[in-house]
């Protein structure tokens, strides 16, 4: 077998000449490394992270510029996958190299080369079974939402907005319905692949900030892992119960009867950003 760290392969010959007299000559292969990035980008224009047939994606835009720094094509595997319209400040990906290149240089040569609406915050050298999704004990997912009666034009990009009215202390105790490990199937799309719907949600905390002079609402979502458009749609419940039109009993009793059909809509997915995915 060979050794990752300092492969050589003793047998090659390097001209016809060489191999009649028996001369050969030792080449190094160069060793494999793991790099893991942490990304942040606009989601308002891609498809989604992953990458598709029917846009530019975030992974696409990734691979594109690693391309031109490493002089090699490189997959990218993402710790999450992100909806079209949907932002991070956290996306953790990983790709494999031969390029001798020093893990933190990445960070600027990437940046050089990417688009202006994703940038590479951190690179660093990891072990081969570092696994962006699988390795990852939870993401945190932060939604931001406007609730005033006219839009501020600055937040259209990053913020969902509402008009009506919203009880943020009856949304934060209606949240407790979502918290600990349960079966999910209630709030996640049509689309999702099949698999197991079973969910931690370890926290929900919902508080007021401010941007652009505006008024935000921010609910922020932690869980081991997120079933397909699974945060906006809590996100969309949890506004209904701001509004007086949902109680805590009936989310238990949406997500114990496991029909997506009889749930509220998601929200709308540029409030949504990737926070951090944590290790």
């Amino acid at each position: 077998m060979l050794d990752r760290n300092r492969q050589i392969v003793p047998e090659i010959a390097t001209s016809d000449r060489e191999a009649q007299f028996g001369i050969k000559h030792r080449v190094e292969i160069p060793a494999l490394r793991f790099v893991a990035l942490t990304i942040a980008y606009d989601g308002t224009h891609f498809c989604g992270s992953q990458r598709q047939v029917n846009g530019p994606s975030v992974q696409g835009e990734v691979e594109r510029a690693l391309e031109v720094v490493l002089k090699h094509p490189a997959t990218v595997s993402m710790a999450g996958r992100t909806d079209a319209g949907v932002h991070a400040l956290g996306q953790c990906a990983r790709f494999v190299t031969t390029n001798p290149m020093p893990a933190e240089k990445f960070v600027p040569a990437l940046n050089r080369v990417l688009d202006k609406a994703v940038r590479v915050l951190d690179s660093r050298e990891v072990d081969e079974s570092f696994h962006p999704r699988f390795s990852a004990k939870s993401r945190v997912y932060r939604y931001w939402i406007e609730n005033a009666p006219i839009p501020n034009p600055l937040l259209r990009g990053i913020a969902g907005h509402i008009v009506k009215p919203l009880n943020a202390d009856a949304m934060q105790s209606a949240a407790s319905a979502f918290i600990g490990e349960q079966d999910f199937a209630a709030w996640q799309s049509a689309g999702s692949p099949n698999g197991p719907t079973i969910r931690n949600v370890h926290r929900v905390e919902i508080r007021r900030s401010e941007a652009f002079g505006s008024a935000l609402l921010e609910i922020e979502i932690e869980a081991n892992a997120f079933l397909y458009q699974m945060v906006r749609n809590i996100v969309g419940a949890l506004i209904k119960v701001g509004q007086g039109d949902l109680t805590a009993e009936e989310i238990r009793f949406l997500t114990a009867n496991r029909d997506r059909t009889q749930c509220p809509p998601p929200a709308p997915p540029q409030g949504l950003c990737l926070v951090e995915v944590r290790y």
